[in-house]
């Protein structure tokens, strides 16, 4: 009995997943779901609560997992001993967010293109401030004293940054176009913020 239970909720979760790509959050159907899982839309408000619950049931790990990982990439880079190893950390751990969001890119999809109404509309938001708070740490502890950096424009170029990856997945491009185009800008980065930090090499 529990074997078919698991297997009517991963049929259920199938289908909600693909209406919620097709339409998004805001216009996806319950009715719709359980038309096509086979299943009673009772029996999504017993195991899910709501539509929300059933959103955040398909993606709530995989985003607490890329958080998780952000979060680790920024700490190593702000406590590095000098701005290379602050940029290795950083160009590192962009790579492992990336790979993490490859690995999942249904999800991914579902979160970045689809979760405006939800609960989780603003997570790019959110990724974007810990950006903007890390570079604005950076840039007081390395740039040069004649050089003043806009705050502005270190809020709009960092939410900048989180765009890119959802550009790259809203045009579903492939894994290796993504590396490709990430380490251009990688590379872009690194040398735009040290020329507006006033460092020369």
């Amino acid at each position: 009995m529990r074997q078919e239970t698991v297997g009517v909720t991963e049929n259920l979760l199938k289908s909600a997943t693909e209406e919620f790509l097709e339409k998004g959050f805001m216009k996806a159907s319950l009715r719709n779901i359980s038309a096509k899982s086979g299943v009673s839309t009772n029996s999504i408000y017993t195991r899910f609560k709501d539509k929300e619950g059933l959103f955040s049931t398909i993606v709530k790990e995989t985003a607490d997992e890329l958080m998780n990982i952000y979060l680790e990439s920024i700490q190593k880079a702000i406590y590095s001993p000098d701005l290379n190893q602050a940029n290795y950390e950083g160009e590192e751990g962009t790579d492992f967010v990336l790979d993490y969001i490859y690995q999942h890119f249904t999800e991914f999809k579902l979160i970045f293109c689809c979760s405006t109404g939800s609960q989780y509309e603003h997570f790019l938001d959110e990724l974007g401030k810990i950006e903007e708070s890390y570079y604005q740490e950076l840039v007081d502890k390395y740039g040069k004293e004649d050089f003043t950096v806009d705050p502005f424009f270190i809020h709009v170029f960092c939410r900048a940054g989180w765009q890119t990856m959802y550009e790259l997945v809203a045009h579903d491009c492939s894994y290796k176009e993504a590396q490709s185009f990430m380490n251009s800008t990688k590379l872009f980065n690194v040398a735009g913020w040290k020329a507006v930090m006033g460092i020369d090499e």
